[in-house]
C-alpha cells in the first residue's frame, strides 16, 4: 500500500491511498488508486479521518483488489504510471505525522538501537546484547525520493552545517491499533494483525551522541528531514519478517551510499556508482519486532520512563502517562553494521584521553575534532551525496543530502535532565 499525490482526472492533485501493481527494482511504476472501495482513501487538504482510520481501510481495500488479481486491474481507469522523474514530489511517506501529533502527544515515533550485534561491536558496545536502547525520534516522515537537508549543529554560533551525518538503514513498522504497555499483545498472532511495515532510515548526527552516550540521541537525531520512509507498506499478515524466535521471512536489509561530486551525476532516477555499506537479514535482529514491544512493556512496568531532551530542549517520550503509545505511532527496529560510525582503537583511546586533559568528556570532543579534519573521504555523508537504502519486499529509497536554504541557529545548550512528572497528559485522539 502506497500513499502519492494522484494525477488522474477525477484526483488530480489530491492524495491517494493506492496499491502497487508494478515496481522496478523497488521502485514503484504503476499504482491503483483505492477511492473506488473508500472514497475517503483520496482527499484534498487535510483528511477528515483519522489516520490510523485511513490506514485500517487502505489495508482493507488493497486486499480486496490485489485478491482480484495485479493483472485484472492494471489497465483499470483508477490505475496509473508515476512520472519517475517527479517521485520525490509524488510519492509521500505511507505513514503521515505532523509535529503538533508529537507536541500533543498523539503520536511518537521510537528509536530502538544497538539491535544487531555488528552494529553494537562497531561502536564498541559490549555490554549485555539483550538491552537495547530505546530514544525518542519526534521528527515528521519525509517521503522515499525527496531530499534529507544536512542541518546545521546544534547550539553553534557562528552557525556551522553538521559534518558527521550518518546513514542508518531499518525495517520500521506503524501500529495499526493503539499499544497498551499495560497489557501489550499477547502472542505473536495478535501483534502481527496490529503493525504494518516499511523500509525506514534513522538519519543522524553523530556529534551529539559522541559528546552525551546517555541523551544525545534525541538531540542527534531529531532534525526535519531525518527520517526518510517508504516508498510502501506491507500489513504485517502478509509480511512476517523473521528475526529470532519470531515470523517466517528473512528479509534482505541493506544501503548503498554514492559520494559523488556534481560533475559525475549519473542520469536522473539512476545510481549506477555507489558503495555497498550496509548488507544484514533481519535474522541477525537480535529482538524482532514482536520482542521489542514485549521490551518496551517491561520497561514501562517496572517504571523507567525514557525521556531524552530535543534540540530545543523540550522534553521527549516514547509514550503517553499512562503507557499507551496510539495507532499511527512509528517504531524503527534498529540498523545492521556498516554506518560511518566507529570506535577509536585502544591507542588512539589513550592519545584522546591525553589530549582531552584526562577526562572522558575532554576526549569525546578530541575525537570529534579529529574526525571534522579528516572528514574528506570518510563514509560520512556530505552535500551532494546519494543514498540508496532498502528492506526486501518494501521497496528501495533514493534520496541525495542537501544543504539547508537558510542556515538558522538551531537547538540550545540544554543539558539538564529531563523529569518524568514533566510529562504532559495526552489530549483525546483525533
Amino acid at each position: 500500500m502506497i500513499r502519492y499525490i494522484s494525477a488522474l482526472p477525477e484526483h488530480q492533485g489530491e492524495t491517494c491511498y493506492g496499491l502497487v501493481l508494478v515496481e522496478a527494482n523497488g521502485i514503484p511504476v504503476r499504482v491503483r488508486a483505492l477511492s473506488d472501495r473508500y472514497p475517503q482513501l483520496c482527499y484534498a487538504g487535510p483528511s477528515s479521518d483519522g489516520r490510523p482510520q485511513l490506514m485500517r481501510w487502505a489495508f482493507a481495500a488493497a486486499d480486496a483488489v490485489a485478491s482480484v488479481g495485479a493483472d485484472s486491474v492494471a489497465g483499470e481507469a483508477l490505475a496509473e504510471d508515476l512520472d519517475q522523474e517527479r517521485l520525490a514530489e509524488l510519492v509521500l511517506p505511507p505513514v503521515e505525522i505532523t509535529g503538533l501529533e508529537f507536541d500533543a502527544l498523539r503520536r511518537f515515533v521510537i528509536g530502538v538501537g544497538l539491535n544487531y550485534a555488528e552494529h553494537r561491536e562497531e561502536v564498541g558496545i559490549e555490554e549485555d546484547e539483550t538491552e537495547l536502547l530505546v530514544f525518542p525520534k519526534p521528527v515528521v516522515p519525509t517521503g522515499p525520493y525527496a531530499p534529507v537537508r544536512a542541518g546545521v549543529q546544534l547550539g553553534e554560533l557562528p552557525v556551522r552545517p553538521v559534518l558527521l551525518l550518518d546513514y542508518e538503514v531499518e525495517l520500521g513498522l506503524v501500529l495499526l491499533e493503539d499499544l497498551d504497555l499495560r497489557n501489550p499483545p499477547g502472542d505473536y498472532e495478535t501483534f502481527i494483525d496490529q503493525v504494518a511495515f516499511f523500509t525506514a532510515n534513522d538519519v543522524s548526527d553523530r556529534e551529539p551522541i559522541i559528546l552525551d552516550e546517555e541523551a544525545g540521541y534525541t538531540r542527534g537525531k531529531s532534525h526535519p528531514t531525518y527520517l526518510p520512509i517508504g516508498p510502501w507498506m506491507v500489513h504485517g499478515r502478509h509480511l512476517r519478517p523473521r528475526t529470532r524466535n519470531e515470523g517466517e521471512h528473512s528479509l534482505e536489509i541493506g544501503a548503498v551510499v554514492s559520494q559523488l561530486r556534481p560533475a559525475d551525476e549519473p542520469p536522473v532516477g539512476e545510481m549506477p556508482f555507489g558503495e555497498e555499506r550496509q548488507l544484514s537479514t533481519t535474522d541477525a535482529m537480535l529482538r524482532g519486532p514482536w520482542a521489542i514491544v514485549r521490551h518496551l512493556s517491561e520497561m514501562f512496568r517496572r517504571g523507567d520512563i525514557v525521556c531524552m531532551r530535543d534540540a530545543n530542549g523540550h522534553p521527549r517520550f516514547v509514550h503517553n502517562a499512562d503507557g499507551v503509545i496510539p495507532a499511527g505511532s512509528i517504531i524503527i527496529t534498529g540498523t545492521p553494521g556498516g554506518t560511518a560510525i566507529r570506535e577509536p582503537g585502544l591507542g588512539e583511546k589513550a592519545g584522546l584521553f591525553v589530549r582531552g586533559g584526562l577526562s572522558v568528556q575532554g576526549a569525546r570532543k578530541a575525537f570529534i575534532e579529529d574526525l571534522e579534519q579528516n572528514i574528506a573521504g570518510s563514509p560520512y555523508l556530505e552535500v551532494g551525496d546519494k543514498v540508496e537504502s532498502w528492506v526486501e519486499s518494501l521497496g528501495r529509497q533514493r534520496w541525495s543530502v542537501e544543504a539547508d536554504a537558510e542556515r538558522r541557529p538551531y537547538g540550545i545548550e540544554s543539558s539538564g535532565a529531563c523529569e518524568p512528572d514533566s510529562q504532559p497528559e495526552p489530549l483525546s485522539p483525533p
